[in-house]
């Protein structure tokens, strides 16, 4: 082969090389780069992903606590809502207690202005009429005849408009002093019951006492005199300018 075939084939070579060391070098410059600046942009993008993820976590717990605190707050305010109904309610229950205890009261003050005048013209009223009820011996209760008897008292105060009613029990001498006060009481008590429920007297209208065996009747003998004295005496006042001071009521025998 001749040198100068030889130098011609030899340049296309030497162009190719050239060539070739050109690409690579553009290829260094041009790509790397945007490799480079690719990898870092996506590196940014996970960090910017994980940091969103981070956010939505957070997000969502600070989202639950709020739930959570506004769960409470609903419960808190339903139960101030039930104390405050309650306390509404216990507020008119004691409203209610309160008007009644004042009507009460009124009603009690009306009634003791009422005894308080009766009280204050007590000297101006004077006995107008007796009874007397007779009792079985260590008994309390009326008898048919005792019944009768106040019966017909009930009847004539029916009519009145001022008058008051005292009535005393009596025991015989037989046992304690002690028991003998009480059974006497107890005589009383069944008088004034029989009057209020069955013929309407106002119990402020009558005084109560019982006396046991202080004061025995009199009778012609012993027996008597303990028949005599199972007993309750009724004494009616009226103001002196209706009172009748020689008028007394026939009064029943007791019971053998």
């Amino acid at each position: 082969m001749s040198k100068r075939l030889v130098a011609v084939l030899a340049v296309p070579v030497v162009w190719i090389a050239a060539g070739g060391c050109a690409t690579k070098k553009f290829v260094r410059t041009s790509v790397d780069p945007v490799s480079r600046q690719t990898a870092e942009l996506d590196k940014r993008t996970a960090e910017n992903t994980r940091a969103i993820e981070q956010l939505d976590e957070k997000t969502q717990r600070d989202i639950s606590r709020v739930g959570e605190k506004a769960g409470a707050a609903d419960a808190r305010a339903v139960d101030a809502s039930r104390q405050a109904t309650e306390a509404l309610t216990k507020t008119g229950q004691a409203i209610e207690k309160a008007d009644g205890a004042r009507t009460l009261a009124e009603s009690s003050l009306a009634r003791a202005g009422q005894v308080e005048r009766l009280i204050e013209n007590l000297d101006n009223f004077r006995i107008s009429s007796t009874k007397t009820v007779y009792f079985g011996f260590d008994k309390s209760a009326l008898n048919d005849e005792s019944r009768q008897e106040l019966d017909q008292l009930g009847r004539s105060l029916s009519s009145q408009r001022r008058y008051v009613v005292e009535v005393q029990g009596f025991t015989d001498s037989t046992g304690s002093v002690d028991y003998n006060y009480t059974l006497s009481g107890r005589r009383a008590s069944s008088v004034v019951r029989y009057l209020t429920t069955q013929h309407n007297i106002p119990v402020y209208r009558i005084h109560t006492l019982g006396l046991g065996k202080d004061l025995p009747a009199q009778g012609a003998d012993r027996a008597e005199t303990r028949k005599l004295s199972r007993r309750v005496e009724l004494k009616i006042y009226t103001p002196t300018e209706a009172a009748q001071t020689t008028a007394s009521a026939p009064t029943s025998l007791p019971s053998n």
